[in-house]
């Protein structure tokens, strides 16, 4: 059963009724009355949607009527076109009761259709089924395991419920289809630090501190002993540093760089690595602050957080200038450097970075869509339109990135009055995804205007 709350509140006798409908499901299926039994299962999954094992059985039912062929019934995309526009129609108005209902009737066709289960998903979630929309999630990564733009919808989700193992394989599947993905390597890293941090928080105090007693003279004894005998052993820094990381010791790790740097002297590998255990640990406190002023506000602790943003923003920008110093062509810093300043205002520093950035093909797309920002923001705004339009014509068809780039555009070409093209961009991201945003509603709005003019 799921543990999802909701479940409580269903009635004995409704719970009753619906076990019936399950058991006689289960015959029905056994003898290969697959119809019947997805008669029975679909009232156990409206009756309780958030009853797992009823949603496991009514798609293992529909799987085994198609005898497992991952794509359902000949000409399902036409027998389940009617479904999928309620799908979306129920999505737009936020009906999320109806997006699973029409999302059952729609499975009856293609139990293996990624896009339903990802609106089943979402619209799960929206109604508190936590643990149902991440099966739902589950089952269309499983459908389309090598599509980045499924894991990245998963992941992130995944992320956002703690799951950070299945957020991490889901960011990784997407990193092996397009290893250039820069938000892909970078919620892998903080995930992975995350998941290092939360390692250390729940091991409770005697295990870990006899844990840490254990490794230590495997671990720090000998690494000190190494570099007594032979200090100029980078090696050993590198591994005295990662131990005490792992074990969330982020002022030890920094104490360790240090002491790399008074014999190797302005190394650039040990002073990068300084800076970024720094950023780290102070954005770990940043974390922390917050969440002790969100349970307890005060000023003193309003003015620490303040503080504590000073010195993780001055540390940030301090670790991009040395990546420069160190690498000036890198395109990809160049990108970093220029999101830092755009996120602070900074929008005219930032398009000079942009600019500088897009000379690498596979940034291209996302340094067109922050230039367009950036002109927009400095009321550019024919500059910023042409940069829209170019960060579409660049930007992959199936990400986040054109849905921003084609709802900015939507919006820019409707404050210039330029209804048409509004509505041209409006509708490219309306076949794209008609619950992005307040796209449904715009459209309206655009052609009104048309109307009017």
């Amino acid at each position: 059963m799921s543990s999802d709350s909701s479940s409580d509140a269903i009635s004995p006798a409704l719970r009753a009724r619906l076990q019936k409908c399950f058991e006689y499901g289960n015959q029905k299926m056994q003898i290969g009355d697959y119809d019947y039994a997805t008669e029975m299962f679909i009232q156990c999954v409206l009756g309780d949607p958030t009853n797992i094992i009823y949603m496991q059985s009514y798609i293992g039912n529909l799987r085994v009527k198609y005898g497992n062929n991952k794509k359902g019934a000949s000409f399902g995309f036409l027998k389940g076109s009617g479904s999928k526009g309620a799908i979306k129609t129920a999505e737009m108005r936020k009906k999320w009761d109806d997006v699973l209902k029409a999302g059952y009737e729609s499975l009856k066709t293609n139990p293996w259709d990624t896009s339903t289960f990802i609106s089943m998903g979402r619209a799960a979630i929206e109604l508190g089924y936590a643990e149902t929309g991440l099966a739902f999630y589950k089952h269309a990564v499983e459908s389309s395991p090598n599509d980045p733009e499924v894991n990245r919808i998963a992941a992130r989700e995944l992320g956002v419920q703690g799951l950070i193992p299945d957020a991490i394989a889901c960011w990784q599947r997407i990193l092996k289809e397009k290893p250039d993905d820069i938000e892909a390597g970078r919620q892998i890293t903080d995930l992975m630090l995350e998941q290092t941090i939360n390692r250390v928080r729940e091991k409770p105090e005697k295990d870990k501190e006899a844990e840490l007693q254990k490794e230590k003279l495997s671990v720090e004894d000998d690494c000190e002993k190494r570099l007594k005998k032979n200090p100029l052993d980078r090696d050993v820094y590198i591994e005295l540093a990662d131990y005490f990381f792992k074990n969330g010791k982020f002022r030890k790790v920094e104490d360790v760089y240090r002491r790399a740097l008074k014999i190797f002297e302005n190394d650039p590998v040990f002073s990068l690595q300084l800076s970024e255990t720094q950023k780290i640990r102070i954005s770990e406190e940043l974390r922390q602050t917050k969440r002790l002023y969100e349970q307890s506000p005060s000023e003193e602790l309003k003015e620490k957080y303040i503080q504590q943003k000073q010195e993780f923003d001055q540390k940030s920008l301090a670790l991009i200038k040395a990546k420069l110093e160190r690498n000036p062509d890198n395109s990809a810093i160049h990108y970093e450097y220029g999101n830092y300043l755009l996120s602070h205002k900074m929008f005219k520093e930032a398009i000079s970075e942009y600019q500088i950035a897009k000379a690498d093909h596979s940034l291209l797309g996302d340094c067109l869509l922050a230039l367009a920002q950036c002109f927009q923001e400095i009321k550019q705004y024919k500059l910023a339109m042409t940069h829209y339009e170019q960060a579409i014509n660049e930007l992959p068809k199936d990400g986040e990135s054109i849905k921003k780039a084609l709802y900015s555009a939507t919006r820019l070409s409707a404050f210039l009055k330029e209804y048409q093209k509004a509505d041209d961009y409006a509708n490219q991201l309306a076949a794209i995804d008609f619950s992005y945003k307040d796209i449904g509603d715009l459209l309206d709005k655009i052609a009104k205007l048309r109307h009017n003019n």
